[in-house]
């Protein structure tokens, strides 16, 4: 039974569709800023950053005026999905199932509540903190505005999230559970305490250029660059998308996942559970490049440059999208799945921008946009506490 995508949707910084989209990947264009001042000590960072101004056509929807910012980047990403899959989703059993890493945390109303209760300021607390605090409001408040009624799961397992919600998704249609998935992730996490707890692990570049800061695959980077944003893709069963004529994307192969399995406050450096992930889900396989999870850490880029080496000797292109969008947590994985489906309809790869390769010179790491016919793309992601996960996809040929 092959599971295929026939609707995608996105909404990033400078990225506000697909078309958007699709043009920065191929033309390498670099969606992170330089952010001054915000460090422990006044020092920058690098990140991703949605401005409030984009998001004044989303909150012109009365539905939406309510909800934090990741329910209205998700939602957009969601409505723009339906709209390329021609799905109605009124009259099919209809799973969502969306990933969170750190949903809502970042918003404003939700630190200030938890001042305004440290301080026992209760009439300051608001009325709304509790769905702002559980995740799953998040993915409820993203089925209400769409009409879904059916199932609806949260996914939230660090950034490997939202590619975990598409293996779940993948698991309910072959089921027969549900007709069709909408399939996301979004996250909003930047403010000051997740700044000054990455600042403390040392795993965020502080007081360094877009040159330095936030690079994959590139020794001397000091992090990686949080990031905000969304996606969603619409998954069906290949003989229901082609009975109702569907336009589909590519297919989705496979996921697998699992975990390093060691303590939460330690680090896996030997990188043998992704490399486990990767060879269960390519099968042998060559694909024609990895989406890879690079971010600009050295311990997570070194991993794959392992994974590289003991799979593939090496030969098998790697590239990074996370050098140009950063890690928006909990929604990475679906905008890899996107880009790669997007790779696979258009003929290129999108390259690893601003990295000299420093210390990954053995790698076949893609570093200007190379076109050329892509059939097949396996995908890494690493989240934080351990889990990994890595899909597999083709370019869709009918069965």
């Amino acid at each position: 039974m092959k599971i295929v995508c026939t609707g995608y949707g996105i909404f990033a910084p400078n990225t506000r569709n697909i078309d958007q989209y699709l043009f920065n990947l191929k033309n390498g264009v670099c969606t992170l800023q330089v952010a001054e001042g915000m460090g422990p000590k006044g020092e920058s960072t690098i990140a991703g950053l949605i401005q409030d101004e984009e998001l004044k056509q989303i909150e012109a929807d009365d539905k939406l005026k309510r909800l934090p910012k990741v329910t209205k980047m998700g939602a957009a990403a969601v409505k723009e999905a339906i709209a390329s899959s021609r799905l109605d989703v009124r009259h099919k059993k209809v799973g969502l199932f969306f990933g969170l890493s750190l949903g809502a945390t970042g918003e404003k109303l939700y630190q200030d509540s938890i001042h305004y209760a440290n301080h026992e300021l209760y009439r300051k607390v608001s009325l709304i903190f509790s769905h702002y605090a559980n995740y799953h409001s998040i993915t409820a408040a993203i089925g209400h505005y769409i009409g879904a009624r059916g199932v609806e799961k949260t996914i939230t397992t660090g950034c490997t999230s939202s590619l975990e919600a598409v293996e779940d998704a993948i698991l309910y249609l072959k089921s027969g559970k549900v007709d069709a998935a909408i399939v996301g992730g979004t996250d909003s996490p930047i403010c000051n305490a997740t700044t000054y707890a990455f600042a403390k692990t040392k795993t965020i570049p502080l007081n360094q250029t877009l040159e330095e800061g936030a690079v994959p695959f590139q020794k001397g980077s000091k992090g990686f660059a949080m990031s905000e944003a969304a996606g969603a893709i619409v998954l069906e069963r290949e003989e229901d998308a082609v009975q109702r004529k569907a336009d589909i994307k590519g297919e989705i192969v496979d996921v697998v996942s699992n975990n390093d399995g060691i303590n939460i406050f330690s680090l896996d450096g030997s990188g043998d559970q992704m490399l486990n992930a990767l060879k269960e889900v390519t099968m042998g396989r060559k694909p024609d490049y990895i989406n890879s999870q690079a971010l600009g850490i050295e311990l997570n880029d070194q991993i794959e440059q392992h994974c590289s080496k003991q799979l593939f000797n090496h030969e098998v292109p790697y590239t990074s999208i996370k050098s140009m969008y950063g890690n928006p947590f909990g929604a990475i994985g679906i905008l890899q799945v996107i880009s790669s489906l997007l790779s696979m309809q258009y003929g290129f790869i999108p390259p690893t921008i601003r990295t000299t390769r420093r210390g990954y010179e053995e790698m076949n790491i893609v570093t200007e946009t190379l076109y050329r016919e892509i059939h097949e793309v396996a995908i890494t992601n690493h989240g934080f506490g351990g889990n990994n996960a890595c899909a597999y996809m083709k370019k869709y040929t009918k069965s």
